[in-house]
């Protein structure tokens, strides 16, 4: 009894001792989230996981035209900023006492009949994905290819060539607006001379204040996968196959994925399931909720974070990293595979991605885009997981296997998983899909998913880029993930065109980033 009554008083004493650990970091987290979010002097902007922050910056956040126009004149250096899901550092100014503008302000949306009958929807640049795909779900259209993460918002996705299932939101492009650096406002339309350098500005010409896209009567997308033992070599007739069904529009999206550890890999396909029925104008509609509060803030909690996640990776040796990655491996393929999982999430609002999962309504409604990846975003947070994404051309072939020769020699840096899709070329000068229109092609995204700690290795991001460099030419990157760092030989797209462009809407280089390889720089 005594055992008894002494194990259920240190069970008591553990518990207590956990909650009130638990609410102090809950409280720390919330304060740093108020510092941060209400912009209290002293406060810098730093991206969603606190990988990057951008010193005495200043952070303006305008709520209309008027007052954008008046932050952007104010300062002689600018970038802009929204939810800071970048893993490069756009946001900062080359100018240490210039500004970030934040834009989440600006959420204004509008769906617009054309005159042939098709619709768009012009929206502002601050809106989140998810907000966006919700509220036109509601009116029963939908965008082309459902995002990939709901958190990102329009301007961001624009600006860095933001895809999902292997086609970018660029590409339903009617119209984009800028704020420019006098203060002056302008349009351009798709067919317009400076088109293809606004598709895809990496925030270089201004502040993106409005898009107009092309949107699409609301279907289904019915989600296969299919797993399978792992290859002795590339699945070469896979891929083929994955371009040919993406081509011919047989398929919305693939991909595969590699899960090392597992020895398993599965090829997964979107194919749309034709129209659905649509919403009554009388039904009532589900106001959208955005239930994304997962950043890090601004103080010691928040750069502890940071540091730890770091400092963990850096000591614990590679070979016990490895032992970890099977189990990782199998808990996320559980996390997101399980039919359990599935009800789970649908239960209780934690949608993603529902039409990429398979799991949309067969009725559109407004809070269908609930969550940013709840589980995913935690996971990130406290990981500080980041994605490294590397694009090459799938032909010719012995190019192209040298290249994945390089990606399966860091296997260990796919913790999670290694993503490959196919993605069409496109004529946007700085696009990291970028081919001229007549040499049109298809190219391979070899995304890894790695804590950022381990990204840092030795053998991590620096090997693989040093690697790339040797055996993979025309190898690429994607702008809004790692592999920021460039030299002059590694350019892609036609910079020269988007340069001309730069120098004549930006002539003092105000929208010019802290950051920045050295051939996009006028």
């Amino acid at each position: 009894m005594t055992c008894f009554t002494t194990c259920c008083k240190v069970l008591v004493l553990w518990n207590t001792v956990l909650v009130v650990l638990v609410a102090v970091i809950a409280g720390a987290w919330t304060k740093e989230l108020a510092i941060f979010r209400e912009g209290t002097p002293g406060a810098q902007w730093v991206n969603w996981i606190g990988e990057f922050g951008c010193g005495a910056a200043h952070i303006e956040r305008p709520t209309s035209l008027t007052e954008l126009q008046a932050a952007v004149k104010r300062h002689s250096s600018v970038r802009v900023a929204a939810t800071g899901h970048s893993f490069n550092p756009f946001a900062c100014p080359a100018d240490s006492s210039g500004a970030v503008v934040d834009v989440r302000g600006f959420r204004e949306l509008e769906v617009i009949k054309l005159p042939d009958g098709r619709h768009a929807v012009s929206a502002q640049a601050g809106i989140t994905m998810g907000q966006l795909q919700n509220l036109i779900l509601a009116q029963g259209l939908t965008l082309r290819v459902p995002p990939g993460n709901s958190a990102y918002t329009l301007g961001g996705c624009l600006a860095t060539g933001c895809h999902n299932l292997g086609q970018g939101h660029a590409e339903d492009l009617l119209s984009i607006t800028f704020v420019l650096h006098d203060g002056s406002v302008r349009e351009v339309l798709r067919g317009d001379s400076d088109f293809n350098a606004a598709a895809v500005s990496l925030g270089r010409l201004g502040v993106i204040l409005n898009a107009t896209l092309e949107v699409l009567p609301y279907r289904a997308l019915h989600w296969s996968s299919e797993e399978l033992p792992m290859p002795a070599e590339l699945p070469w007739e896979t891929l083929q196959e994955m371009a040919s069904k993406q081509t011919s529009q047989e398929t919305i999206g693939n991909k595969l994925v590699f899960y090392f550890a597992s020895k398993v890999f599965m090829v997964e396909h979107w194919t749309a399931t034709g129209r659905v029925t649509t919403v009554g104008p009388s039904e009532p509609l589900e106001p959208y909720v955005n239930r994304q509060p997962f950043r890090l803030g601004q103080g010691t909690f928040s750069e502890f974070l940071a540091r730890a996640r770091k400092g963990v990776f850096s000591l614990v040796p590679l070979w016990m990293l490895q032992r970890v990655q099977a189990p990782a491996e199998h808990a996320f393929r559980s996390l997101h595979s399980s039919a359990e999982m599935a009800k789970l999430r649908q239960a209780l609002g934690w949608q993603h991605s529902p039409e990429s999962r398979g799991d949309g309504a067969d009725r559109p409604k407004g809070n269908q885009w609930t969550w940013a990846g709840w589980l995913d975003e935690v996971v990130n947070l406290f990981m500080g997981l980041r994605h490294v994404e590397v694009i090459f051309p799938l032909h010719p072939r012995e190019q192209a296997i040298k290249c994945f020769d390089v990606v399966f020699a860091h296997q260990h840096l796919a913790w999670w998983r290694l993503n490959i899709r196919t993605m069409p070329s496109d004529e946007f000068f700085v696009s990291s899909t970028h081919s001229p229109a007549s040499n049109r092609t298809t190219f391979l995204r070899v995304d890894f998913v790695a804590p950022g700690g381990l990204l840092d290795i030795d053998s991590g991001e620096a090997s693989l880029t040093e690697q790339l460099h040797r055996h993979c030419p025309g190898w690429r990157k994607h702008w809004g993930k790692g592999l920021w760092k460039t030299s002059s030989d590694e350019k892609w797209g036609d910079a020269a065109a988007f340069l001309e462009v730069v120098r004549r809407w930006d002539p003092n280089s105000k929208f010019q980033p802290q950051d920045s390889p050295a051939w996009l720089s006028p």
